[in-house]
């Protein structure tokens, strides 16, 4: 069996299927989007961006079914939470260095 040519009843081949949603289910979907990469720490105009690309296709439906003032309002709604949050990626210590703070409170 060659690889690109799965045999019909393969119960591993990937099936995707589209189910209906309502407005509010759709919207909540489009929230989880907005809060996943204001997360990752992407600005408004980045999240804005991605809901207009057909690559993303989650989030384009969304985009299109909603429109683009419900999309903007869901956006700035979860940067509101996830928007003041900075990630900082610390690198190891040299040795003999000190340790880096931590946000951890040790027992004594």
């Amino acid at each position: 069996m060659p690889y690109a040519d799965p045999e019909s009843d393969d119960p591993q081949e990937l099936v995707g299927v589209e189910l209906p949603g309502s407005e509010a289910q759709t919207r909540e979907m489009a929230a989880a989007f907005a809060e996943e990469f204001a997360q990752l720490g992407y600005t408004r105009a980045q999240i804005l961006a991605l809901y207009r690309r057909a690559e993303y296709a989650g989030a384009h439906r969304a985009w299109r079914l909603l429109g683009e003032d419900q999309i903007v309002r869901v956006v700035d709604e979860s940067l509101a939470v996830w928007g003041r949050i900075r990630r900082v990626v610390i690198d190891a210590p040299a040795c003999g260095a000190p340790d880096p703070p931590t946000w951890v409170r040790r027992r004594s």
